[in-house]
């Protein structure tokens, strides 16, 4: 079963951890893109990031060590 494990406002973020994930060996899909719901679109509802259930907690650990990292670098500038 697959669970969302983040969601992202533009589909570059999400291809960006989808890649992220999927060099770690876990697979990841995301969802929403071709949403007919006007509001994925526009960022209200997201474009999902998910992964299977048993690799969700390791992806979460994976994208917020990413986010962090980024962050780091961000403030040393």
């Amino acid at each position: 079963m697959l669970k969302t494990v983040a969601e992202y406002y533009n589909e570059y973020e999400a291809q960006i951890a989808k890649g992220l994930l999927e060099s770690e060996g876990i697979e990841a899909v995301v969802m929403n893109l071709n949403s007919s719901y006007p509001g994925v679109q526009m960022g209200r509802h997201g474009i999902q990031l998910q992964v299977h259930d048993y690799d969700l907690e390791s992806a979460q650990m994976i994208l917020e060590n990413a986010e962090n990292a980024a962050a780091a670098e961000t403030d040393n500038d």
